[in-house]
């Protein structure tokens, strides 16, 4: 909080602090009390979460929230499960419920990722899941391979390679972030691209 403190000056009316991660709320305790104090300075709260966790971490912080970036990155449970290890259950029902009943703002998150969750049906998925929460925000993220150094230096195993960004040129059926994001303005949903945020 005195970082917070003293770097506040500099971060213009539109300025705040933003949790995120690996996932902040599996460490919820410290996300608990440093969202507290945050709340009790009037300083503009956020999270970014998978949203893979118990829904009790999230009434332990929903007082104290301004915003949410809530990934989804697929709508399919055994496909999610492939990639990413987990199903999606707990994942989309905690969306459901914090759509219900979290009166700020909720924006959601795709990574773009070609040949895995770009399809017509995943995205028109995630048309229906988004107009069942009655939410109409969402950001899609290009894919990248940033973190897969960091990767070969703890001495795991990076799968991301079998993923092409969209920019790749031996992968020419990807499908653009700007086609995707005419879908979803042509549904009625705002749609931000890569790092176009609404604030």
């Amino acid at each position: 909080m005195e970082i917070i403190r003293r770097d506040r000056q500099f971060w213009g009316n539109g300025g705040g602090v933003t949790l995120t991660g690996g996932e902040p709320l599996l460490q919820i305790d410290f996300a608990k009390e440093i969202l507290q104090e945050c709340h009790r300075a009037y300083i503009h709260t956020a999270v970014e979460t998978c949203g893979n966790v118990p829904w009790e971490n999230f009434t332990e912080i929903l007082p104290y929230l301004d915003w949410i970036f809530f990934d989804i990155k697929h709508l399919d449970n055994v496909e999610h499960k492939k990639a990413t290890g987990c199903g999606n259950s707990q994942i989309l029902e905690n969306a459901r419920m914090l759509s219900k009943v979290f009166p700020g703002r909720i924006i959601f998150r795709m990574p773009l990722v070609p040949g895995f969750n770009d399809s017509e049906e995943n995205i028109d998925s995630l048309f229906a899941f988004l107009k069942e929460t009655g939410r109409n925000e969402i950001n899609i993220l290009p894919l990248h391979h940033l973190g897969r150094e960091k990767y070969r230096m703890l001495n795991k195993n990076y799968s991301g390679d079998t993923y092409f960004t969209q920019d790749a040129q031996n992968h020419n059926k990807a499908r653009s972030l700007t086609e995707i994001q005419t879908l979803f303005r042509a549904n009625g949903i705002a749609c931000y691209t890569g790092s176009e945020t609404p604030f």
